[in-house]
Formats: C-alpha cells, sequence, structure tokens
C-alpha cells in the first residue's frame, strides 16, 4: 500500500477510530456479560488479540514505510506513517492495560467470594461445632466423674484387699511350710526304706551264711559219723 500523506491521515484517522471504538467497547461488553464467576471474561483471548493488532500495526507501518522511498518526501511520509503506528499502539497499550486491571479485579473478586464462600459455610456449621464440642466436653466430664468414682471405690476397698493380700501371704508361706515339711518326711522316709533294704539284704546274707555254714557242719559230722563207725566194730555184730 502507497501512503501518501493524505492517505496516510486518513488511514490513521479510520484506524484509530476503529481501535478506540473497539477499546471502548469492550469494558461495555465486559460489563454487559453476567457476573457469575462461571462467565468471566476470556483474558487470555483478549491478550491474543491485543497481541495480534499489534502484529497487524507494525507490518502495516513496515509496508507504509516502504512504500514512502517511492515518494518525493520519503521523511515527511515515513514521520505520518509512524505517528498512526504510535497512536494505534498506544491505544493497544491502554487495551492491554484495562484488560490487566479487569483480570486482577476479578481474580480480587473470586478471592473475595471464595472467602465469604468459606465463611458462610463456617457460619453455617458453626451450631453443629458447638453441639459436638458441648457432647464432647459432657462425655468428658461424665468419664471423669466415673473415674473419680472407680478412685473412690478403689480407695475404700483398699483396707479390704490389703486383708486379702495379707491373708493369701499367709496362706502360701503356710502352704509353703506344709510343702518343706512334706519333702523333707519324704525325704527321711525314703532315707529310711534304703536303710531298711539294706539292713534287710544283710540280714539275708547272714543267714544265707549261717545256713552255708549249718550245712558244711553237718556235713562234716556225717562224714566223720561215717569214718568212725567203719574202723571201730559194733559189739553186737551189727
Amino acid at each position: 500500500m502507497i501512503v501518501k500523506p493524505r492517505s496516510a491521515a486518513v488511514a490513521h484517522s479510520v484506524s484509530t477510530s476503529v481501535l478506540v471504538a473497539w477499546l471502548l467497547a469492550a469494558p461495555l461488553a465486559a460489563q454487559a456479560q453476567p457476573s457469575a464467576p462461571a462467565a468471566p471474561r476470556d483474558f487470555a483471548a483478549e491478550r491474543k488479540a491485543i497481541g495480534d493488532s499489534r502484529t497487524w500495526t507494525n507490518y502495516r507501518f513496515a509496508e507504509a514505510e516502504r512504500a514512502c522511498y517511492g515518494k518525493f518526501l520519503v521523511n515527511h511520509c515515513i514521520d505520518q506513517a509512524k505517528d498512526v503506528q504510535r497512536e494505534e499502539l498506544h491505544v493497544l497499550r491502554a487495551r492491554e492495560l484495562e484488560v490487566g486491571d479487569a483480570e486482577r479485579a476479578w481474580k480480587a473478586a473470586e478471592r473475595d467470594r471464595q472467602t465469604a464462600l468459606r465463611q458462610a459455610e463456617y457460619e453455617a456449621g458453626q451450631p453443629g461445632r458447638a453441639a459436638n464440642e458441648q457432647a464432647s466436653r459432657a462425655s468428658y466430664e461424665r468419664k471423669q466423674q466415673e473415674q473419680a468414682l472407680r478412685d473412690a471405690q478403689q480407695g475404700a476397698d483398699a483396707p479390704q484387699r490389703a486383708a486379702n493380700a495379707q491373708s493369701y501371704q499367709q496362706k502360701q508361706a503356710d502352704f509353703d511350710a506344709k510343702m518343706n515339711e512334706a519333702r523333707q518326711k519324704g525325704a527321711e522316709q525314703a532315707r529310711q526304706r534304703q536303710e531298711n533294704t539294706k539292713a534287710y539284704q544283710q540280714k539275708q546274707a547272714e543267714a544265707a551264711q549261717r545256713q552255708k555254714d549249718l550245712d558244711a557242719r553237718r556235713a562234716n559230722a556225717e562224714e566223720k559219723k561215717k569214718q568212725g563207725q567203719g574202723s571201730n566194730p559194733s559189739p553186737f555184730g551189727f
């Protein structure tokens, strides 16, 4: 496109008017949108549109600048193209700042909304928490009272438990004494049985020896008797 001084002014007027109209229309469109957080402005799409417009503005300036070199008043032509570019970039920058401000405002409103929602939920649950706390406190106090009652009962039963323990210890001591006595008697009886066995075996051995000696004396006497009868005949002939 060949940019002439007059045509550059016309282009400047048209493009700037379009950008200004876009700049004014976008906030109005955003205000027309519902304020519900489910449908916020598409800030990413708006930034992309601004970036595309900035690229298009720079491209048109480059084309106009190249066309200016074929004109007689080159510098004047280029200056006019720069003015157009500068004003359009200024409009785009203002639009970019407005998008940033709107996004920050929306995020702040969203944070406030979330905070208010959490606060409302907290306040709605406060009666239930209070009831739970009261029930927990009552349960704790009841358990404390039950424990105090058990402690009191144990304190009252302490003398009886001590007497029972003493009686048990006495019974255990008596039982141990009887067991020791029984073990001693058992050991004594075992020793006595062993001694009786030895005495019996000794008597049996002595009896056997006496019987053996007796048998030997009888045999010896019979032998002597027989010998005496053979050397001295009987006077009666028999």
